[in-house]
C-alpha cells in the first residue's frame, strides 16, 4: 500500500512538508514523533488504508498547528500554544479519556481529519468516541476558515 501520494496531498493542504510514516507496535492508534520526524501508525493498521488516511491527517495536523502557533499572534494560537506546552496524551490522560477529547488541539485534529478525508478523499469517517462527531461538525462549522 503507497501512501506517500497521501501524504504528500495532505500536507500541500496543510503547508507543511511530508513526513515519513513508520508502523510499530503501539498502544494508540497513531503518533506524532517530533524530533524523529516521522508519524508512527499501529501495525494493526498497516494494511487498512482509510485508518492509515486518518491517523496520516490526525497526526499532520499536529505538525501544522505547531507551525501556526509558532508564526501567528491571535487567540487561536494563544489557545493552541498552551495546550500543546501541556499536551495530554495516552501516558497521562484520565481513565475515560475526557481529558484528551477536551483539548483543542485534538478536537481540530479530528475536525480536519473528518472535514479533510471526506471533502477530498472521498473517505467517510465516523468516531467511535460517543457524541464526538456532534463536537467535531459544530467546530468544522465555527472553524471552517483554517480547515
Amino acid at each position: 500500500m503507497d501512501l506517500k501520494p497521501l501524504c504528500i496531498r495532505i500536507a500541500n493542504r496543510l503547508g507543511i512538508d511530508p513526513l515519513d510514516i513508520k508502523f510499530e507496535d503501539l498502544t494508540d492508534d497513531s503518533r506524532l514523533y517530533i524530533k524523529e520526524n516521522y508519524v508512527a501508525i499501529n501495525k494493526k493498521y498497516e494494511n487498512d488504508y482509510e485508518e492509515c488516511a486518518k491517523s496520516i491527517a490526525h497526526e499532520y495536523r499536529h505538525v501544522f498547528q505547531i507551525f501556526y502557533v509558532s508564526l501567528f499572534s491571535n487567540e487561536r494560537s494563544k489557545r493552541w500554544k498552551k495546550e500543546l506546552q501541556g499536551v495530554i496524551n495516552s501516558s497521562n490522560m484520565d481513565s475515560n479519556g475526557s481529558n484528551y477529547i477536551a483539548q483543542e488541539i485534538e478536537l481540530d485534529a479530528f475536525a480536519f481529519t473528518k472535514y479533510y478525508l471526506e471533502e477530498f478523499e472521498n473517505i467517510e469517517v465516523v468516531n467511535k468516541i460517543d457524541k464526538l462527531d456532534f463536537y467535531i461538525l459544530e467546530y468544522i462549522k465555527r472553524a471552517k476558515d483554517i480547515l
